[in-house]
């Protein structure tokens, strides 16, 4: 009799029924975490990590779109925060300045580099393509109170 008494209280509970709606706020919490990431490693992966020793600036930095080629005081070469070598600047040049026509390049000289090695990044850079070549300097320091 028990088997019969729990068939009878089986067929009284109503059955759940399945889900076939999908939840989209995990997707929505999910994107927004992934951009925030983005947001903030975007400017670190943008920005030279070769670290050099730039001359002073008398004027605050032009936010034109630049390419940036960066030597070292150990000699190593980056472009654009890619490690490159001598043998390869010309060809990563070449790339970069096809892809952003009209842009300037900037080099990123360590000041203890001698000049013969900028004049050879200055001579790979015009036989690149580059029409625009600018050299980096430190930003100038501002002063509060002080208009310049």
């Amino acid at each position: 009799m028990a088997k019969y008494a729990m068939l009878r209280l089986r067929a009284q509970t109503p059955e759940a029924e399945p889900v076939t709606e999908v939840n989209i706020i995990p997707v929505i919490d999910i994107s927004l975490v992934l951009l925030v990431i983005l947001f903030v490693t975007a400017p670190l992966l943008s920005y030279p990590t070769l670290p050099v020793d730039l001359p002073p600036a008398r004027q605050k930095p032009n936010q034109d779109l630049t390419i940036a080629v960066t030597y070292a005081k150990s000699g190593a070469l980056s472009v654009r925060a890619a490690d490159s070598s001598w043998a390869r600047l010309i060809p990563d040049l070449k790339a970069e300045v096809e892809k952003r026509k009209h842009s300037i390049v900037l080099l990123r000289v360590d000041e203890s580099v001698p000049y013969r090695t900028v004049q050879r990044l200055i001579a790979a850079t015009k036989s690149s393509g580059a029409e625009s070549i600018a050299l980096a300097t430190e930003p100038p320091a501002t002063t509060k109170g002080t208009k310049n």
